[in-house]
C-alpha cells in the first residue's frame, strides 16, 4: 500500500475516533513555542501606530557534504539573516511591511557564495465583523537545494531565481456558515548556473507564470469543530514553447478537498483534508508529458500532552515542476513529526524526524528522503538567544548517482529587539 493511501485510511480511522470521543471543548493549550515569555520575547521599536522588529542570526556550520553527492566534500560555512519587520498595532485592520537577507560564506566552496533576500507588504482591510479582504506582495531573490531533482550533476553552485508572489484573499464568515477566496500569481525567472571545468547551463526554460484560484466554504458545525470544502485551479505557463528536451511543458489542473478543522478538548487541535486532484500537462506531438491525477491530502496535527511539551505531526501531498527529460513533475509524499520540549523557563529542546517520497512521473526513478534532527535552544535575555543543532539528510533513488548522505551541526547566535 502507497504512502498516500496508507495515510487516506488513517485520517478516515482517526477522523471517525475524534467524532466518536469528541466532549466539551475546554480552553486551548499553548504551544511550548508559542508561549508568551515577557523576559525574553522582543518587544519592538514602538514607531507611532506601528512597532519595528529587527532580527539578525549568525550561524556557524558544518557540513560534510555540501554538493549533496555519493562522494562527499565537506566545508565550514557562515551565515548571516538580517531582517526587517513593521507591523501595524491597530485595533482593526493590519498592515505590515517586512525586507530581509540571508547571505552564506564558504571557507573551501567559494562557488557556494550567495546572498538570498526578499522585500514584501502585507494587509487586510476589515469591512464588518466577519468580513474582510486581505493582501500581499513579496519579490525576491533565491536558491534551489543541490539535492533538488533540477540540479545539473556537474553545476558547481545552486541554481538562482527571481520570484515574485501576488495574493488576493477575501473571507465572509459573520455565522457559523463562511465561504473564502483567494487568487495568487507567481512569476519565476532563472538565472544560468556555471559548470565544472568552465562553461554555463542555461535555465530560460524554466521562466514561467503560475497562476491559481480557489474557493473554500466551511461551517462550524459544534464549538471546536469546523467542516470545509476547497476547490482550487491552478495554470502553469512557461515563457518559452520548448524547453531543452524538446518538451512543452505548461499545465494546467485542480484540487477537490474536504476536511475539518478541529479542537479535540484542551490537548489536539489542528487540520486534516483528503481529496482528489489532476494536472494535465500540454500535448507533445513526439512525446507527450504523463498527466498526474489521484489522491490529494494534507494536514497538521498538534497535540499538548502537558505544559511542557508539543507534538506536531504533519503530512502533504505536493506536485512539483521537473526540467529532467521526458519527467512532468515530481509527486511527492511527505510527512514529519516533531516535538519541543521546555527542559527551563529559557531553555527548549526540539526533534523532529520526516520521510518523503517523491516519484518523477514519466520515468521509473523514484527518491526517499529520510531525515531527523535535535535543537537546543537557550534564552538568554530580551535581546539574545543562542541554538545549537544537528541534522541529518539522506537520499536514497533506485538510480545510484543520485544517492547522498549529509550530516551538519551548527551554532546560531540570535539578536532582536
Amino acid at each position: 500500500m502507497s504512502f498516500r493511501y496508507f495515510f487516506a485510511a488513517c485520517t478516515g480511522l482517526f477522523l471517525g475516533l475524534l467524532m466518536f470521543c469528541a466532549g466539551p471543548v475546554s480552553a486551548q493549550a499553548i504551544g511550548v513555542l508559542d508561549r508568551l515569555r515577557p523576559a525574553y520575547d522582543a518587544k519592538g521599536i514602538p514607531l507611532g501606530g506601528f512597532r519595528l522588529f529587527p532580527h539578525l542570526n549568525f550561524d556557524t556550520a558544518y557540513d560534510d557534504n555540501v554538493f549533496r553527492l555519493p562522494a562527499a566534500q565537506s566545508d565550514w560555512y557562515f551565515r548571516e539573516t538580517p531582517t526587517l519587520r513593521l507591523q501595524s498595532q491597530w485595533g482593526q485592520h493590519f498592515l505590515e511591511v517586512y525586507g530581509g537577507a540571508d547571505n552564506y560564506n564558504y571557507s573551501r566552496f567559494s562557488s557556494l557564495d550567495l546572498t538570498d533576500w526578499n522585500i514584501g507588504a502585507a494587509g487586510r482591510y476589515d469591512i464588518m465583523r466577519g468580513v474582510s479582504l486581505a493582501g500581499s506582495n513579496t519579490y525576491g531573490e533565491y536558491h534551489e537545494a543541490l539535492y533538488s531533482p533540477n540540479t545539473v550533476g556537474n553545476q558547481i553552485s545552486p541554481t538562482r531565481y527571481h520570484k515574485n508572489h501576488s495574493e488576493i484573499t477575501a473571507s465572509y464568515h459573520p455565522a457559523s456558515l463562511g465561504i473564502g477566496a483567494g487568487f495568487t500569481v507567481d512569476r519565476l525567472t532563472y538565472a544560468s548556473v556555471p559548470l565544472l571545468g568552465g562553461g554555463l547551463v542555461g535555465n530560460t526554460d524554466r521562466n514561467q507564470k503560475e497562476y491559481q484560484a480557489y474557493i473554500r466554504g466551511f461551517y462550524d458545525f459544534s464549538p471546536g469543530y469546523s467542516v470545509f470544502v476547497k476547490a482550487a485551479y491552478d495554470d502553469r505557463a512557461f515563457d518559452q514553447f520548448l524547453d531543452r528536451s524538446g518538451f512543452h511543458r505548461s499545465s494546467n489542473g485542480f484540487r477537490l478537498d474536504g476536511g475539518v478543522d478541529l479542537q479535540l478538548s484542551n490537548l489536539i487541535d489542528g487540520e486534516i483534508y483528503a481529496g482528489y486532484l489532476e494536472q494535465h500537462y500540454a500535448q507533445n506531438v513526439t512525446a507527450p508529458l504523463t498527466n498526474i491525477s489521484g489522491l490529494d491530502f494534507g494536514g497538521q496535527i498538534n497535540w499538548y500532552p502537558t505544559q511542557l511539551m508539543t507534538v506536531h505531526l504533519t503530512v502533504a501531498h505536493t506536485v512539483s515542476d521537473v526540467i529532467l527529460s521526458g519527467v512532468s513533475a515530481s509527486e511527492d509524499d511527505a510527512g514529519k513529526l516533531s516535538a519541543e520540549y521546555e527542559l527551563g523557563y529559557n531553555l527548549i529542546a526540539q526533534a523532529y524526524g520526516g520521510y518523503t517520497h517523491s516519484h518523477l512521473q514519466g520515468s521509473s526513478r523514484s527518491d526517499d528522503y529520510p531525515s531527523a534532527g535535535i535543537n537546543l535552544k537557550y534564552l538568554m535575555n530580551e535581546y539574545l538567544s543562542a541554538n545549537v543543532s544537528y541534522d541529518y539528510g539522506e537520499r536514497s533513488s533506485n538510480v545510484a548517482p543520485a544517492n547522498y548522505r549529509d550530516n551538519m551541526i551548527s551554532f546560531r547566535i540570535t539578536g532582536h529587539i
